[in-house]
């Protein structure tokens, strides 16, 4: 007999925490849908699960729930959401969405990783015994319209900082967001210390290795997101590219998304700590997370925008 995979009479958190529970079962002891390549593509997607030994699973769940409650909490709270998962990976916020009852339209690019969505559909439609409303469609978030989908959250994670034109592309999502509905992005914190530090020694160590790139990689004309319009990518010596993606702070994604139409939230911030041990580290997650200035520095924000009535009316 299946069991639930989510009980909608349960807490928003325990429901969240249950998921992730099921995703931790998937990742660590493998998906009977998936083939070995496809089973180390998911492992890939969620490398703080494949090393609880580094990652104690209690802090993980923690953070797991701390970028997830929003989205998951606009879903129950209103019913007949159609979510818009951009970048949609192995479709994990995907399967959540539609297992807290959303309609979901998944794009990605990548056809490797949509097969692997697509099983995975199945298999937690299977698990939970439940039919999980989702689209998946391959298309390049560069080129993609989504056209009048009526949406009433788009959500982003870690995807919005390799987008070429990241301004048309938000636009885009505000005039197919209704009335009152969100737009939700998840991603790494220009402002934490460490993160800064690597992305600087990234660009750096591949000056050399990319010619076109290094008059042009101004590091704080990135961090200020000055004279650009997203991300950039140069082909490399050796072959391939690198990708000059355009991260952000918080205050730098909220004027782009306020020049889109979308009215900005305060951000949320997560990663606000080491993982340590278990009991010590999910305390001082929780604890740290809510110290202003501190919190600013987490190594993941949540920024949300609300597309006024009057807005959708005016533009």
């Amino acid at each position: 007999m299946p069991q639930p995979l989510l009980d909608s009479s349960d807490s928003l958190e325990r429901s969240i925490r249950q998921f992730h529970g099921t995703l931790r079962k998937e990742v660590l002891e493998g998906n009977p849908f998936l083939g070995p390549e496809q089973q180390s593509l998911l492992r890939e997607h969620h490398p703080l699960l494949k090393d609880p030994g580094r990652y104690p699973l209690d802090l993980v769940a923690s953070i797991y729930l701390n970028r997830r409650e929003a989205p998951a909490k606009a879903i129950r709270e209103n019913p007949g959401s159609v979510v818009l998962d951009a970048g949609c990976g192995c479709g994990t916020d995907s399967i959540l969405f539609a297992a807290l009852g959303a309609a979901v339209v998944a794009v990605n690019i990548s056809s490797e990783e949509l097969a692997v969505a697509e099983k995975r559909a199945r298999y937690y439609e299977k698990v939970g015994g439940i039919k999980l409303n989702i689209r998946f469609i391959q298309a390049d978030l560069n080129d993609y319209l989504p056209g009048q989908e009526n949406f009433s959250l788009t959500w982003f994670a870690s995807v919005l900082a390799v987008i070429r034109d990241q301004e048309s592309l938000l636009k885009s999502v505000f005039q197919s967001t209704r009335d009152r509905g969100r737009i939700m992005l998840v991603d790494y914190n220009l402002l934490h210390p460490p993160f800064l530090w690597k992305e600087w020694r990234r660009r750096n160590a591949v000056r050399e290795k990319c010619p076109d790139f290094a008059p042009e990689g101004h590091f704080w004309k990135m961090v200020r997101r000055k004279g650009r319009m997203g991300a950039r990518f140069f082909p490399l010596a050796e072959g391939g590219l690198f990708d000059d993606a355009q991260f952000f702070t918080p205050g730098t994604l909220g004027t782009l998304l306020q020049r889109a139409g979308f009215r900005v939230l305060p951000a949320a911030f997560s990663g606000c700590t080491l993982p340590f041990f278990s009991g010590p580290a999910v305390f001082l997650e929780r604890a740290l997370s809510q110290v202003p200035g501190w919190k600013s520095l987490g190594r993941a924000y949540l920024l949300t925008g609300i597309k006024e009535e009057s807005a959708g009316r005016s533009v």
